[in-house]
Protein backbone atom coordinates (compact mmCIF):
# COMPACT_ATOMS: atom_id res chain seq x y z
CA UNK A 1 0.00 0.00 0.00
CA UNK A 2 1.21 3.51 -1.02
CA UNK A 3 1.38 6.33 1.83
CA UNK A 4 1.66 10.09 0.70
CA UNK A 5 4.02 11.81 2.24
CA UNK A 6 3.46 16.26 2.28
CA UNK A 7 6.52 18.28 3.89
CA UNK A 8 6.46 21.97 3.17
CA UNK A 9 9.42 24.75 3.76
CA UNK A 10 9.91 28.01 3.19
CA UNK A 11 11.25 29.87 0.52
CA UNK A 12 12.87 32.38 -1.06
CA UNK A 13 13.86 32.98 -4.96
CA UNK A 14 16.99 34.41 -6.48
CA UNK A 15 19.16 35.33 -9.49
CA UNK A 16 21.76 33.03 -11.17
CA UNK A 17 23.42 32.47 -14.47
CA UNK A 18 24.67 28.98 -15.71
CA UNK A 19 26.49 30.46 -18.25
CA UNK A 20 23.24 32.18 -20.09
CA UNK A 21 19.97 32.70 -19.94
CA UNK A 22 19.38 34.43 -16.37
CA UNK A 23 17.75 31.64 -14.12
CA UNK A 24 15.53 32.05 -11.65
CA UNK A 25 16.99 30.21 -8.47
CA UNK A 26 14.50 28.40 -5.67
CA UNK A 27 15.94 29.05 -2.36
CA UNK A 28 14.83 26.70 0.41
CA UNK A 29 14.87 28.44 4.19
CA UNK A 30 16.23 25.43 5.20
CA UNK A 31 17.17 22.07 4.26
CA UNK A 32 13.90 20.48 5.39
CA UNK A 33 12.30 19.14 2.31
CA UNK A 34 14.06 15.52 2.32
CA UNK A 35 13.05 14.66 -1.45
CA UNK A 36 14.90 17.81 -2.29
CA UNK A 37 18.17 17.24 -0.19
CA UNK A 38 21.05 17.82 -2.39
CA UNK A 39 18.29 19.26 -5.22
CA UNK A 40 19.17 23.01 -7.03
CA UNK A 41 15.72 24.11 -8.55
CA UNK A 42 15.47 26.99 -11.15
CA UNK A 43 13.25 28.22 -13.58
CA UNK A 44 15.24 29.36 -17.15
CA UNK A 45 13.47 32.54 -18.44
CA UNK A 46 13.25 32.95 -22.06
CA UNK A 47 16.04 35.03 -24.06
CA UNK A 48 15.74 38.55 -24.57
CA UNK A 49 14.17 38.60 -20.99
CA UNK A 50 16.91 41.93 -19.81
CA UNK A 51 18.30 41.82 -16.24
CA UNK A 52 16.01 44.83 -14.96
CA UNK A 53 12.60 42.16 -16.26
CA UNK A 54 13.95 39.53 -14.47
CA UNK A 55 14.16 41.41 -11.44
CA UNK A 56 10.76 42.45 -11.71
CA UNK A 57 9.55 38.88 -11.86
CA UNK A 58 12.35 38.07 -8.70
CA UNK A 59 10.10 40.75 -6.60
CA UNK A 60 6.77 39.19 -7.64
CA UNK A 61 7.72 35.71 -6.93
CA UNK A 62 9.25 36.74 -3.08
CA UNK A 63 6.57 38.70 -2.14
CA UNK A 64 3.63 36.39 -3.28
CA UNK A 65 4.84 33.67 -2.75
CA UNK A 66 6.28 32.31 1.03
CA UNK A 67 6.88 28.03 0.23
CA UNK A 68 7.28 24.90 -1.25
CA UNK A 69 5.11 22.39 -1.04
CA UNK A 70 6.09 18.56 -1.93
CA UNK A 71 4.09 15.67 -2.03
CA UNK A 72 5.92 12.18 -2.26
CA UNK A 73 4.20 8.84 -2.59
CA UNK A 74 6.23 5.79 -1.45
CA UNK A 75 4.96 2.15 -1.24
CA UNK A 76 5.24 0.09 1.92
CA UNK A 77 6.18 -2.99 0.72
CA UNK A 78 9.52 -3.07 2.81
CA UNK A 79 7.52 -2.67 5.83
CA UNK A 80 5.10 -5.59 5.22
CA UNK A 81 8.04 -7.76 4.17
CA UNK A 82 9.84 -6.77 6.89
CA UNK A 83 6.41 -7.58 9.43
CA UNK A 84 5.84 -10.71 7.46
CA UNK A 85 9.14 -12.11 8.06
CA UNK A 86 8.83 -10.82 11.93
CA UNK A 87 5.30 -12.33 12.35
Amino acid sequence: MATTKIERAGVGFGLGRQGGPIIVEVRPHHDTISALKGVQVGFELLNGITLDQAKKILDVLNENIIGVVVTTASDDRSDNKTEAASG
